[in-house]
């Protein structure tokens, strides 16, 4: 493909599809990812058109809508997502390192990434491999909240399956929370990450709720009343850091681009809110875990506000009651006093006593 580095190639996506145990080629029912548009707004996708699926009642979200693709990474990808959440740890950051791994987030990527080594349009199309069902009413998606765990750690390389589908749909307030659940696995079915994708249906009703949340978010007001925080550390984003952060997969110009900024109804392009969790997941790894990988368990938060590059970023962190080597934490932006992530929860393993 024209515009691939040298010595690499873009992959095509492939994917399969299974509902209720059958099983097609993605590229024998074009119907099933017909007509993903960009809508002006945030991310964003019309869902007109895409495929009518009525959802079983059950909560087995092997039940539901259930979708796998290709995605492999190598150790450039895992330096340029480094680099994208700030991180200069050379750890991370270079490949010769003898501790050199992935950082615990870098996951979030393959679901735009996928096999591609290319800029990618967006919508991404690996977005293809995982329909969602048609919700009336729908202005805009919003990214609401992630959690990730870890169940094996990364290789610094190779060729993996991604697996997952929308696993819940419930009504909340003026609009609808999704739910899509994804696995990372190996060729022998060893799940590697799972995580749990929160979307706001802006607008949506007249919904068919199914599927139990997954994610429980922690109230962390609540919960830690007036104690002083663990962890304070503040931190000012790079000015150019989406510019970073989208070459691992996410292109939406609402990152980059001020005009199509503005049509959505910013004054200036806004951060990634995968960006900005991978700051929020870094400067945690570095306060409470020496900045050591192979601790992270893993992590839950909410998106409450947009982010700008080059605004200062203050993590609050707190012990979580009754729980060690649990933390709850939040995210403030400096400049404007608002929380920019709510209901943090990290879980970390033990240190090692070596």
């Amino acid at each position: 493909m024209a515009g691939a580095p040298p010595g690499r190639r873009s992959e095509p996506v492939e994917y399969n599809t299974r509902v209720r145990g059958a099983q097609w080629r993605g590229d024998v029912i074009p119907w099933l990812v017909s007509d993903f548009r960009i809508f002006v707004g945030v991310p964003i996708y019309a869902l007109s058109n895409i495929i009518h699926y009525v959802p079983s009642s059950s909560t087995d979200t092997k039940e539901l809508l259930l979708n796998s693709t290709q995605t492999l990474w190598t150790a450039e990808d895992l330096i340029i997502y480094a680099l994208g959440i700030g991180s200069r740890d050379l750890r991370y950051v270079y490949e010769k390192d003898p501790n050199f791994a992935a950082f615990p987030t870098f996951p979030v990527a393959l679901y735009y990434k996928g096999s591609s080594y290319d800029v990618l349009p967006f919508p991404s199309p690996i977005l293809e491999a995982f329909p969602v069902p048609a919700v009336s009413g729908v202005k805009v998606w919003l990214d609401a909240g992630i959690t990730i765990e870890r169940c094996r750690p990364l290789p610094a390389g190779g060729r993996f399956t991604l697996e997952g589908g929308v696993a819940s749909l419930q009504p909340k307030g003026k609009g609808a929370l999704m739910e899509k659940l994804y696995d990372v696995k190996d060729d022998s079915g060893a799940v590697y990450y799972r995580m749990v994708d929160v979307s706001y249906l802006v607008g949506a009703h007249d919904i068919e709720a199914f599927g139990e949340t997954l994610t429980k978010p922690k109230d962390v007001a609540k919960a830690v009343g007036s104690r002083a925080p663990k962890l304070r550390v503040e931190e000012k984003m790079e000015a150019g850091i989406a510019s970073i952060y989208r070459l691992s997969g996410d292109y939406n110009p609402l990152h980059v681009d001020p005009g199509y900024a503005k049509t959505a109804g910013y004054d200036h392009p806004i951060v990634h809110g995968k960006c900005t969790l991978g700051h929020a997941a870094r400067m945690l790894m570095d306060g409470l875990a020496g900045g050591d990988q192979r601790r992270f368990k893993s992590l839950q938060l909410r998106y409450a506000a947009p982010v700008l590059a080059g605004q200062t970023l203050i993590l609050e962190a707190w012990e979580a009651p009754d729980a060690p080597e649990e933390y709850l934490f939040q995210v403030l932006v400096k400049e404007t006093g608002k929380v920019c992530v709510s209901n943090g929860h990290l879980k970390l393993t033990p240190a090692s006593k070596l």
